[in-house]
């Protein structure tokens, strides 16, 4: 997986877009505290991460993607990859907020099947999609990415809010 990050920002750099970033995991606030079998969840899952954004101006669309490593809700590694597609508004001189909505994939620990325990769980591909805003104040970005619960045939997730810093580098 570090050879997958060191491509991506190296690739990133030679684009045409105007933003790169470093990002902080923060932390994540779940719909429930525990899982269907007793399991606490984990709410401070820090981690580091590249996004890149080909942001141009306010009020027009523009595409970003990240790459983080985090711990997830059960204190195992968590590999993402996301591509989002975004709007940004100027507040101030130096603030702005933005939505989206992002399309992910993550390698992690898959507990999410009915009758799947965190003890016998396997790192599996999960995918999906989460609405997100962003505050901006300078340099620093606020990111939130909402992730709703799926109760679906065989699969049982609970839905949370992750809250992720990055700090822009160019």
């Amino acid at each position: 997986m570090k050879t997958v990050w060191l491509l991506l920002c190296l690739m990133s750099v030679n684009l045409l877009g105007d933003e790169h970033r470093f990002l902080i995991s923060g932390f994540t606030k779940h719909e429930q505290s525990h899982n269907r079998d007793g399991y606490e969840f984990n709410e401070v899952n820090l981690g580091a991460g590249y996004e890149y954004t080909t942001f141009e101006d306010y009020n027009r669309f523009y595409f970003g993607t990240n790459f983080t490593v985090l711990k997830d809700s059960f204190r195992n590694l968590q590999y993402t990859l996301s591509a989002s597609s975004n709007i940004r508004f100027e507040l101030s001189q130096n603030s702005a907020i933005s939505i989206g909505v992002a399309a992910f994939a993550m390698y992690k620990k898959d507990a999410y099947k009915i009758g799947m325990t965190q003890d016998n769980a396997e790192y599996d591909f999960l995918y999906g999609a989460a609405p997100l805003a962003s505050l901006y104040y300078d340099r620093l970005t606020v990111n939130f990415a909402y992730v709703p619960s799926v109760s679906y045939e065989q699969i049982d997730t609970v839905g949370f809010l992750i809250v992720y810093f990055g700090w822009k580098i160019n």
